[in-house]
C-alpha cells in the first residue's frame, strides 16, 4: 500500500518557518475566508463486522484556521490563515506511521490470524515501531531546528515590532480614508493590497541586501534533502512490514490479501484528500444511514464495482503523488517552474478522477433508492460529507432551526417562519448547486496555480517568499475580484441576510436576540479583524475548525463571534502560529459496529446487526 507524501508537506514546513514575517495579527487582514479543497474526511476507528468500508479511518483532522496549502488555495494570504492548521496537519500525515498498533484488531480479525500468527504480528509491528518513531523523530527534529533557525534569522522582536507598526498604520489609514464614507469591499481589499505589498517589498529587500535570502535559500536545500531521504525509508519501511506478515499467511488468507489491502489503501488514504468529494467514502456514508434490509440491497449490487473503481484511482493517484516527489523536489531546487506545473497538473488530474468515481456512485446509489425520503437522505450525507463547505447549514439555516424551537410561539407566526425558511432553502439550493459545479474545476486549477506560484516563490527565497506574501493581502488569499466561488459565496451570504431581516421582523425584539446571529447581524460591517468579518470567515472553513474554533472563544455560547471575543479570537490565531500547527487529529470512531467491507465487501462479524 502506498501512502501519498504530499507536496503540501514541504511547502507547509517552509512556510511555518517563514509565516511570521507578516506577524500574527496581520492574519486578521484576510476579509475572505479560504476555499481551499476539502481536507481530512470522516475515518473512525471501528474495526469488525458488517458491511460499508469503516476501517482504521484517518479521521476529521483538527488544525487551525482555513484550509492553508492542503486544498487548492488561492495564494500566501489564504495560505497564512489556514497554513499553519492545515499545513501542519500535513506535515503530521507525512510522519504519521503507516501501520499503528490500533490496527492490530483489524489484522486479526479481517485476516483471521491464529493465536501463533497474532504473535508474529504484534513482533512485527514491535519491529516496525522499534525501527519508525525514533527516524520520524529526527525527521521532525531537524524540520524543527532548520525552521527555527530560519526564523530567528530574520523574526527578531524589532522586526515584528515593526510590522506590528506597519499593520497599524494601515488600518489608521483605512480609518482615514473613509472617514467621508466607507469603501466598497473590493476598493478597501486593493487599499490594503497595496500597503500590503509596499511593505512586504521594503522587507524583501532588506532580505537580499543582508544575506538572509542565501541562509534560507541554504536551509530549504537541506530540508528539501532531508524529505526526500525520509520518503524512500518510510516505503521500505512499509514493505518489510508487509512482506513479514505475508510471509506466515496460508493460502486462504493470502487469497484474502487483495481485499484486505484494498480496505486498507481506502480507510488509510481516503482522508487525505485535498478537493471536495476526493475523501468520500461511500460505505461510510451508508453504514452511518442505517438503511433498512429492502432499501440496502437495492445497493448490494454497486458495492463491488465502487470499491474496484475506487480502488484503482486511489492506487494511481497515491502513487503518482509518491513516485513524482524525487522530481518535484528537484524542480524547486532547479526553480523549474514549467516542470513542477506539469507535476501538479497530473496530481490534480488523479485527485479528480477520485473525486469523480465518488461522484459516479452516488448518483447510481441515490438512483437505486428511487424517490422515497432514503434517497434524499443518502444524496444530504454524501454531499455533507464531502462537500461539507458548501452544503453544510448556514448561519441564516442555524438561526431559523432555533426560531422554530422558540418556546410558546404563536402557531401563525411559527408557520411564517417555517414557509419562509422554506423559501431561502429553495434559493440558497440553486446556489449551492452552482458552486459545487464551480468547485469541479476551480479547486483543480487552484492546485496547480498555488503549486506553481510555490515554487517560483521559494527559487527566490525569503525576499520572493516576502512579496508574495504581500500580493495576497487585502483579497480572499490571492483571489481576484473574478473569482466566480468568492462571487457566488458573496450571493449566497447577501440571501442569508436579507432572509435574516425578514425572519427578525417575525420575531420580538427578545427572541431575535436569542437567536445565533449571521453574517451582518453579529455587529459590524465586516471590516478588518471585525467580529462580522469573523463571521463571514466562519461561514466557509471547515465544519470541524469552526466548532474548534468556536468552543475556544464563544464564551458567551450565542453561536456568533461578538466584537467583545475578538481577543479571544486573536490568542487563538497567535497560538497557531506560534506552535506552527492546529489542534490534534481527528478522534475515532466506536469498536465494533458495522464498518468492515474489506474482505470484499461481504458481511462481517463481531459487529452490531444493521438495525
Amino acid at each position: 500500500m502506498k501512502t501519498a507524501f504530499s507536496l503540501v508537506t514541504l511547502r507547509s514546513a517552509l512556510v511555518a518557518a517563514v509565516a511570521l514575517v507578516a506577524s500574527e495579527t496581520l492574519v486578521l487582514a484576510q476579509t475572505e475566508p479560504p476555499t481551499g479543497g476539502q481536507g481530512g474526511g470522516n475515518g473512525g476507528q471501528q474495526d469488525g463486522g458488517g458491511r460499508g468500508g469503516r476501517g482504521n479511518g484517518g479521521g476529521n483532522g483538527g488544525g487551525g484556521m482555513g484550509r492553508g496549502f492542503g486544498g487548492g488555495g488561492g495564494g500566501m494570504g489564504r495560505g497564512m490563515m489556514g497554513g499553519m492548521g492545515r499545513g501542519m496537519q500535513d506535515i503530521r500525515e507525512a510522519m504519521t506511521p503507516d501501520f499503528e498498533r490500533s490496527d492490530i484488531r483489524i489484522f486479526v480479525r479481517q485476516l483471521n490470524l491464529t493465536e501463533d500468527q497474532s504473535g508474529v504480528l504484534e513482533s512485527l509491528f514491535v519491529d516496525y515501531e522499534t525501527a519508525y518513531q525514533p527516524e520520524a523523530d529526527a525527521i521532525m527534529s531537524a524540520m524543527t531546528d532548520i525552521g527555527r533557525n530560519m526564523m530567528r534569522s530574520f523574526m527578531t522582536p524589532e522586526r515584528q515590532e515593526q510590522m506590528r507598526q506597519t499593520w497599524e498604520s494601515v488600518q489608521q489609514e483605512l480609518q482615514a480614508a473613509e472617514a467621508n464614507g466607507a469603501m466598497d469591499e473590493e476598493a478597501r481589499r486593493q487599499f490594503v493590497r497595496e500597503r500590503m505589498q509596499a511593505a512586504s517589498e521594503k522587507f524583501a529587500q532588506t532580505a537580499e541586501a543582508t544575506g538572509i535570502d542565501a541562509e534560507v535559500k541554504a536551509a530549504m536545500g537541506e530540508l528539501l534533502d532531508k524529505m526526500e531521504a525520509w520518503q524512500s525509508r518510510k516505503a521500505q519501511l512499509r514493505e518489510n512490514f508487509s512482506s513479514g506478515l505475508k510471509a506466515v499467511l496460508d493460502d486462504d488468507q493470502l487469497s484474502q490479501w487483495p481485499a484486505f489491502d484494498r480496505f486498507l489503501v481506502r480507510e488509510k488514504s481516503l482522508p487525505r484528500g485535498r478537493i471536495s468529494g476526493e475523501n468520500v467514502n461511500l460505505f461510510l456514508v451508508v453504514d452511518d444511514l442505517r438503511l433498512p434490509p429492502e432499501e440496502f440491497t437495492k445497493l448490494e449490487p454497486l458495492f463491488n464495482d465502487y470499491e474496484g473503481r475506487l480502488d484503482a484511482a486511489l492506487r494511481a493517484r497515491n502513487g503518482y503523488i509518491e513516485e513524482s516527489m524525487p522530481r518535484l523536489f528537484k524542480a524547486v531546487q532547479d526553480a523549474d517552474v514549467d516542470g513542477a506545473k506539469r507535476i501538479f497538473q497530473r496530481q490534480a488530474e488523479l485527485r479528480s478522477a477520485v473525486r469523480d468515481v465518488n461522484e459516479e456512485y452516488r448518483t447510481a446509489m441515490v438512483g437505486a433508492l428511487g424517490e422515497g425520503s432514503w434517497s434524499k437522505q443518502l444524496d444530504k450525507a454524501v454531499l455533507t460529507t464531502g462537500w461539507d463547505r458548501i452544503y453544510r447549514a448556514t448561519a441564516t439555516e442555524r438561526m431559523f432551526d432555533e426560531a422554530m424551537k422558540i418556546e410558546g410561539l404563536d402557531p401563525e407566526v411559527l408557520q411564517s417562519i417555517v414557509d419562509l425558511y422554506g423559501s431561502y432553502r429553495t434559493e440558497v439550493s440553486s446556489i449551492n448547486d452552482r458552486l459545487k459545479n464551480l468547485a469541479k474545476s476551480e479547486e483543480p486549477a487552484s492546485i496547480v496555480r498555488e503549486g506553481e506560484r510555490f515554487v517560483s516563490m521559494v527559487s527566490q527565497g525569503v525576499s520572493g517568499m516576502a512579496r508574495n506574501m504581500g500580493r495576497g493581502f487585502g483579497g480572499a488569499g490571492g483571489e481576484t475580484a473574478d473569482d466566480p466561488m468568492r462571487k457566488a459565496f458573496d450571493e449566497r451570504s447577501a440571501v442569508g441576510e436579507r432572509y435574516q431581516e425578514r425572519l427578525k421582523a417575525l420575531l420580538t425584539p427578545e427572541q431575535w436576540e436569542a437567536l445565533p446571529k449571521g453574517r451582518t447581524q453579529g455587529g459590524g460591517g465586516g471590516g478588518f479583524g471585525t467580529a462580522a468579518g469573523m463571521q463571514r470567515m466562519l461561514e466557509r472553513i471547515p465544519e470541524d475548525q469552526r466548532k474548534q474554533l468556536m468552543e475556544r472563544v464563544d464564551t458567551n455560547k450565542n453561536g456568533t463571534i461578538d466584537e467583545s471575543e475578538m481577543n479571544g479570537v486573536r490568542e487563538y490565531m497567535r497560538e497557531q502560529f506560534q506552535n506552527m500547527g492546529g489542534g490534534g487529529g481527528g478522534g475515532g470512531g466506536g469498536q465494533g459496529g458495522r464498518g468492515g467491507r474489506g474482505q470484499g465487501g461481504g458481511q462481517g462479524g463481531g459487529g452490531s446487526p444493521q438495525i
